[in-house]
């Protein structure tokens, strides 16, 4: 099958305004200084981050399947780190 060059532009630049949107929104609720949900808002751009590298990383193992075991071991790992994190003598790694 061919490939076709213009695909993955548009999809980087899909992804591209999709984050920059989510960045721009997450921006506007942390600086919302007297807000009820500042506690929320401070939350939101680590979430942010994670989850728009979590698209990034579905997007490169669709075009670059070679890399597909390592993302999703590296998304695993962080995943079951963040949930035992408080628990001792687990180091997360299964």
């Amino acid at each position: 099958m061919g490939k076709l060059p213009d695909s993955n532009f548009s999809l980087q630049q899909a992804c591209h305004k999709f984050v920059m949107t989510r960045v721009q929104a997450c921006s506007k609720l942390t600086k919302a200084s007297k807000s009820p949900w500042n506690e929320l808002a401070a939350s939101l751009p680590q979430a942010c981050r994670e989850n728009s590298l979590q698209v990034i990383a579905k997007n490169r193992v669709r075009t670059q399947p070679g890399i597909e075991l390592a993302t999703y071991r590296l998304v695993d790992r962080r995943r079951d780190h963040s949930t035992n994190s408080a628990t001792k003598g687990e180091d997360g790694f299964r």
